[in-house]
């Protein structure tokens, strides 16, 4: 399937969207208060080993103390962290590990990855097996073993690939990416060296650093999401900042050069994400309801660790037998509740319960598709098979927090039961309406912004410079109101000076 990236870098946010066929199917959002850590390498130190956990705690220089457990001391965990599409990797037994305690020490000095992002109070989830990521590649420093990815299945082109691994750098391990595919030997080669160059400088800088602290950092999110999305039918991405623009050109120049894909820059008034209609679709992810083509609908009810997708058939009323109206329900659901699981980046335990279908063939049908759609999924998931009341439970690994999670938080309202957008996405839909009308010809020249002040306040901690710099460049001034209203409520009015 062909797939577009769409990138808006907007001050300190930066949203990276793919869409096949025009529809959202992932989103990112970074903002520069809480920059991502996946992939990242530090030398740290070990703080406390918890034996009946068999785990340690890390301390990695970042604030909170990272969570290294013994099966990521002794097994390749690097599938959770960037190509869960990748051919896994054997795992040794568990039985033939030795315990944490007789392995690590404290006060001792490692080298780790991180594999999850910190949340909430836990800190970030650590591997001490290395997993670096280039375009085509993946370096596995500590592992002298070599896979391909399951989405090349020519068998020439793998047989080639093992050929070519064979010449690899000693005692050093790679997985070739599914965008390796179409790339050509000579580029395969140099990114091997240039991987196995970089591990040769994070080793001396381990070498030569007190810990704790960073040794590499991974890449830019745009960069990370490119790279990733690219071996998939990506044909085009449209990004609207400049910088953002140079970095993606030089980065993939190789295979921009060969016509895979191209970047365009966006220059137009519109906003870039309204252009393109990701911002409606944004806004339909705060709601439980999911509205789909032929009049049925999801529910979503999202919880920690917990998610469960109800289907209905809402008004839909075929013109078949009521078993042919269901299926055709259930054949839409299958493709939408696959859509929204990498939409919304739902994690753990998910049960979908379709319409009942008496039906063996009708419930054997949506199992296959639902499993198919699935497999679009780089994230990696075991999905049961389908019972008797029609119901798919399914798990998916947590690498990152669900988008609900960056985009709301819990309302203090009713106890949690439900969520608000979250203080640091208002301050951003606040400074988008500033920035809109503050680029009108004809604008007012004073800009009253009325929200919660809370909303204010962490607006001008994270934002000051950006709403210094609106004001010195469009000769605007801009006046605060705190008002009563809930944190998601604001407004953006024009009024002229006395």
């Amino acid at each position: 399937m062909h797939s577009h990236i769409v990138i808006n870098s907007f001050f300190g946010e930066t949203r990276i969207a793919v869409l096949e066929k025009s529809r959202l199917s992932e989103l990112f959002i970074e903002r520069k208060s809480g920059a991502s850590m996946s992939g990242s390498v530090y030398k740290g130190r070990i703080e406390k080993i918890v034996p009946g956990m068999q785990a340690a705690f890390v301390d990695i220089g970042t604030g909170k103390s990272g969570f290294l457990s013994a099966e990521d001391v002794y097994e390749d965990s690097l599938e959770e962290l960037f190509l869960e599409d990748e051919q896994e990797q054997s795992r040794p037994s568990r039985k033939n590990r030795q315990l944490i305690q007789d392995v690590l020490r404290e006060g001792q000095e490692v080298i780790v990855q991180v594999v999850k992002e910190p949340t909430g109070t836990k800190g970030p989830k650590l591997t001490s097996h290395i997993g670096i990521p280039g375009k085509y590649l993946v370096l596995l420093p500590t592992v002298d073993a070599v896979s391909v990815s399951r989405k090349i299945v020519n068998k020439k082109r793998r047989k080639k690939f093992a050929e070519m691994m064979a010449k690899r750098p000693g005692g050093m391990g790679f997985i070739v990416r599914t965008a390796g595919e179409k790339a050509e030997e000579k580029d395969i080669r140099a990114e091997m060296k240039s991987l196995a160059a970089k591990w040769r400088r994070i080793k001396k800088k381990y070498e030569g650093s007190k810990s704790p602290g960073a040794l590499y950092e991974e890449s830019s999110s745009p960069v990370r999401v490119v790279r990733d999305v690219m071996g998939n039918g990506l044909k085009k991405i449209v990004v609207d900042s400049p910088k953002t623009h140079a970095e993606l050109t030089r980065r993939f120049s190789d295979r921009i050069g060969k016509g895979d894909f191209r970047v365009d820059m966006y220059d137009k008034k519109e906003p870039i994400f309204e252009r393109y209609g990701i911002e409606t679709q944004i806004q339909k992810m705060y709601g439980r309801q999911v509205w789909m083509k032929s009049g049925g609908y999801l529910i979503i009810d999202e919880a920690e660790g917990l998610t469960v997708i109800d289907v209905n058939s809402g008004k839909f009323v075929g013109e078949e037998v009521h078993e042919q109206t269901i299926l055709k329900t259930n054949r839409e659901a299958a493709v939408e509740v696959a859509r929204q699981i990498r939409l919304r980046n739902l994690v753990g335990i998910i049960v979908i319960d379709f319409i009942d279908m008496q039906d063996l063939k009708s419930r054997k049908k949506i199992e296959s598709l639902f499993t198919a759609e699935m497999k679009k999924d780089k994230a990696r998931s075991t999905v049961q098979r389908i019972s008797s009341f029609s119901v798919v439970q399914l798990t998916r690994r947590r690498v990152r927090e669900s988008v609900l999670s960056d985009l709301t938080d819990p309302c203090d309202a009713c106890g949690g039961g439900g969520r608000v957008k979250s203080i640091y996405t208002t301050c951003y839909e606040i400074l988008r309406e500033i920035d809109r009308l503050s680029g009108e010809p004809d604008r007012a020249a004073v800009l009253a912004v009325s929200a919660d002040g809370k909303v204010i306040q962490k607006l001008k901690e994270i934002e000051g410079k950006s709403l210094r710099k609106i004001q010195r460049e469009r000769s605007v001034k801009i006046k605060f109101k705190k008002t009563a209203d809930s944190p998601e409520k604001f407004s953006v009015r024009e009024e002229q000076r006395p």
